[in-house]
């Protein structure tokens, strides 16, 4: 996605030389990252700063280096799930954005199938721990607006095919299903009651629609532009 994003960039302002600062606190991500750099066309105008941590661990080192550098376009696109202190954050990288300058933050979506089974089942799921959070779209806007700062709200439609989940003897349903309530073993280790119950969550309108005899998880996100 970052490479799209800097080929539209490069099509907007071919003359300008851009510096692409990366930051993710994945080894895995930032070496396909490169990789994908060092396979793509011209990109002579472009400069690749990597920073592998975490954008906190990043918002650190440049207060304690009374960093003042400035971007005139930042993303953190699901990033902001780990964040412990979200105003904090946002409002420092809101300090480093040039005037005209813009940030774009995507999340799930509130009204995603995400949002519905944390609201109703997040105190049963492993979906909130100390690192991480499920937070919407819809829920930081509120919190950009609250600040007094512009911002701008587009849902992005998605679904998942998790037909599969419901068939115990599909190895791929099993996984799936993990991944959908954020739980390790979950068809294993959940309660049979709360598992059938889940299940049945899963199947109906908070959730999904059925399609065709296949079950479509809403996987809907949620982009937040500011302009400051």
């Amino acid at each position: 996605m970052d490479l799209h994003m800097l080929r539209k960039i490069q099509e907007k302002h071919p003359e300008v030389h851009i510096m692409n600062d990366v930051v993710d606190p994945s080894s895995d991500h930032i070496g396909k990252y490169k990789e994908l750099v060092s396979k793509s066309q011209n990109l002579e105008n472009v400069s690749f700063n990597w920073n592998q941590m975490s954008s906190q661990e990043y918002e650190q080192q440049m207060k304690e280096k009374n960093d003042n550098k400035k971007w005139d376009f930042i993303h953190m696109i699901q990033v902001l799930y780990y964040i412990q202190n979200l105003e904090e954050t946002l409002t420092f990288f809101l300090k480093h954005l040039e005037q005209n300058g813009r940030m774009l933050l995507i999340l799930i979506s509130g009204n995603s199938g995400w949002a519905s089974i944390d609201k109703k089942y997040g105190t049963c799921l492993p979906l909130h721990n100390d690192t991480c959070a499920v937070i919407s779209s819809h829920f930081i806007k509120d919190i950009i607006q609250k600040m007094g700062i512009k911002c701008q709200h587009y849902d992005l439609p998605s679904v998942i095919d998790i037909t599969t989940c419901f068939n115990e003897d599909s190895e791929e349903g099993t996984l799936l299903l993990d991944f959908v309530t954020q739980t390790l073993n979950f068809s294993k280790s959940a309660p049979p009651s709360l598992k059938a119950e889940i299940m049945k969550y899963l199947r109906g309108p908070e959730c999904s629609t059925v399609k065709d005899e296949k079950i479509m998880f809403n996987n809907n996100s949620g982009a937040v532009v500011i302009e400051p």
